[in-house]
Order: structure tokens, then sequence, then C-alpha cells
């Protein structure tokens, strides 16, 4: 069934104002879900798969992120913030994790959990589907929400291939809800308010609009960005008045890139890392032509360097790995016990559904006229120079092609031709 009148939440937004219809983000976009007409760039809401390239291009600040308003957290009476593994790379080396950590409370939260605490247990819930599933080769992590869509938009036939348990984030968020109802027999669930700090748009995406592998958990996702700019006015006097917090070092390898693949191989399972947009959907092509069928499981991450490259994050990449890797060096954890999250394992609680493909390359709902429109886009494509510039506002020649034979678009919005014509004239 095609989902063409679906409407889709994105963390991504325009500001039209700023906009110069430069066309950088155009020829960023991996699903060419941008287009720029009347000098304005317009997302197609059916393409976007909110991986941030846009974000990171515009100079103009024509595109920036979105995410929820700290107030958010007044609408409940427990309030519980999840950090992602990139937020310890984002302070300086003289800020403890622990205060860093610590100045969330000062923010109005009850509590603050790690994804950290439960990435030990996810490789062995990942080395034990792998070896269950022999018949699907070679698996994908579902951690990377932008690679989700990705592979919705247009690598559909891939969708099986998805790792059918929840992300880390997300186990962490069903244990507390679990938590909370043996711990509190007459508490009010809807009491209970979770939020993920995100390092990237797609994570807020998709907790605003989980789809097939991302049940609806949490309450809200807030910038990395955001939370960091709240908590550096606390952060010096905590410092000097430090409390005894736990907190989970050596689990913040997952926000490097290649970690993940290297804790999930072993004798009997052969991994692969990816990261980079780019990268990715060229691995992913090779995937669907059978090239990579001796893999186990493949990461891919949409973010350079993984989780710390992302668009929400501070700190530069390069330098928040090097913190990490630091903070791991000199872990020294507090044991954890997963009998708990075994037993939501084994009970399917982790389990999801699978996802369903997202087209969008429908030109018609009737045949007839749908195949009329692909021979007016290949008479098109003969009269076009072929050179995939970007100048006419499309993001190739086919893409301009696609438009005009939908109405959204003229031949002479190809500057080329434009210029030859005026040549010969």
């Amino acid at each position: 069934m095609v989902e063409t009148d679906k409407k889709y939440y994105h963390a991504i937004q325009i500001l039209s104002d700023n906009c110069t219809g430069c066309t950088a983000c155009v020829r960023v976009c991996p699903t060419e879900a941008i287009r720029v007409r009347n000098r304005k760039a317009t997302i197609d809401q059916n393409r976007c798969i909110d991986c941030g390239n846009c974000v990171n291009i515009c100079q103009f600040h024509a595109i920036i992120p979105r995410s929820d308003s700290l107030e958010l957290i007044k609408n409940f009476n427990y309030k519980v913030a999840i950090i992602s593994s990139s937020y310890a790379g984002q302070f300086s080396e003289d800020v403890p994790y622990a205060v860093s950590k610590q100045s969330l409370l000062e923010l109005g939260f009850d509590e603050v959990a790690e994804e950290s605490f439960v990435t030990g247990f996810v490789i062995d819930m990942v080395r034990d589907y792998i070896r269950t599933n022999k018949h699907i080769r070679p698996i994908f992590s579902s951690n990377c929400p932008a690679v989700v869509r990705m592979i919705q938009v247009k690598f559909p036939s891939l969708l099986p291939n998805i790792l059918h348990q929840e992300a880390p984030m997300s186990i962490l968020t069903r244990l507390i809800r679990e938590k909370f109802k043996t711990e509190h027999a007459d508490f009010d669930e809807t009491d209970l308010g979770i939020f993920l700090i995100v390092p990237c748009v797609a994570h807020v995406t998709a907790v605003h609009q989980p789809e097939g592998a991302y049940k609806h958990l949490q309450d809200g996702a807030f910038s990395m960005g955001m939370i960091y700019g709240k908590v550096k006015d606390h952060i010096k006097k905590l410092q000097n008045n430090p409390r005894e917090i736990d907190t989970y070092e050596k689990g913040l390898t997952w926000a490097l890139s290649g970690v993940e693949a290297e804790m999930v191989e072993d004798t009997d399972i052969r991994a692969l890392s990816v990261n980079g947009i780019e990268n990715v959907m060229e691995v992913l092509s090779k995937v669907e032509d059978h090239y990579l069928d001796q893999y186990d499981y493949i990461v891919l991450r949409s973010c350079t360097n993984g989780c710390v490259g992302g668009c929400l994050n501070i700190e530069n990449p390069f330098v928040a790995m090097s913190r990490i890797k630091k903070l791991i060096k000199e872990a020294s954890d507090p044991e954890i016990n997963i009998d708990e999250l075994v037993d939501l394992y084994k009970d399917g609680e982790f389990a999801v559904s699978p996802l369903a493909p997202r087209s969008i390359m429908e030109l018609d709902k009737d045949i007839k006229n749908a195949i009329k429109k692909m021979k007016q886009i290949n008479e098109f494509l003969t009269m076009l120079p072929g050179l995939n510039c970007s100048a006419c506002g499309s993001p190739t020649c086919y893409a301009l092609a696609e438009d005009i034979v939908q109405g959204k678009a003229s031949i002479d919005d190809c500057v080329v031709l434009l210029k030859r014509h005026s040549k010969d004239d």
C-alpha cells in the first residue's frame, strides 16, 4: 500500500527569510527531498529522513533543527532524563562526567539515566538475535533512525534485515517504566515523563513519530546543544560541591564509530561498521546486490564519526571522541545487574514489528498515466544537459524532468539550456 497521504513529523524547519536559494542543501540531500523554487528551499515531507545534512551545510541558518522546549517537563510529576552516550564528550576535561550528569538535576529532572547503562546488555542481545536468525544476512543495527528511514525510502527490499529489537535508549525507557509499575503500585504512569537528550534530529523525529521499530515510549526529546547551554551555568557551582553519583563510563563506547561492531564481533560473528550517509547508501546498494553476504552484522550510522558527529552536538566530533575514550580508559563502573533486562528480552518486550516501505516513486495512481509520465520524463531527459549541477533547484537532471512532468517545475528552470538558447539567439 502506498502511503503518499501520510503526514510525517520532521525535526527540521526552513526559515524562508534566511534562505538565499544557493542550492547547497539540494546537493547534499541523500533522498533528493529538497527543491529550490523562486530562490527558496522547500522539503518534500515524504522523502526527508532527518539525517541533518542540510542543517550542517546551510551557511545562512535557513535550515535549522528543532526539538522540544524544556518547559515540557513541568507537565509531569516525576521527570527522567536519558542522556545519549555522546553527552559526555561535550564538556571540557576539567568537568567530571558525574558533575555534567548531576547538573541535569538542577534543571528540574528527578532522575538521570544513561544510555551507557544498557549497552553491554544490548551487545549480548544483538549476538543472540544474530545467532537465532541465521536465515537473515546481513542484519543491520536499528540504532540510527535516519538509516532506518533511509532503508524505508530507498532500499525497502532490505527492511527485513533490520534488527527487530528496540534501540538502547528505548530499551532503557522500557526498563524505567517497568520499574515504576512494580515499585509504585498506586502510581499513575501518566505522571511519569521520560525525555531523551539526543545528538541528532533523527532521534527527535523518532521520539515524536515512532514507526515500526520505534514504539512511542518517550514524552519528548531535547537538543544536546540546548541542554548544554542550560547546564553550563550550574557546572561551576557543582564542581565545588559534587555529590556521590553513579556513572557508567564503560558503556560510552556506543558513541564512537566502529566500536559497536567490534563489540558484537565474535568467533562466529563477522561485523562491519559504516558511518556517513553517502557511505551508508553505497554499502546498502552492495547488500542489495548480495556483495556483502559474508557479514553477519552491519552497523550503519548516518553521521560521520558516529553519534558524536550529530548536528545537535556542541563539541567537534574528534575532540568529543578523545574525551570519551579518556573516560572509558579511566572507568571503574559499579556492578550492573541485568537480570531484569534479560527477563524483559526473553518475554519479547523489546521486540518490534517490521517497518513498512515509504513509497516516494509513484508518478500516478493510474498505471496508464504513470507509464505516460515515464515516457515524458525520458523525453525531457534527452533535452536536458545531464550535468546534474542543481542550478535549476532540483538535485539532478532526472529529478528536474520528473518535477516538470509532475507540474512542479519548468524546462526554463534549466539555466544551462537558457544560456545555450540565449547564445543561439
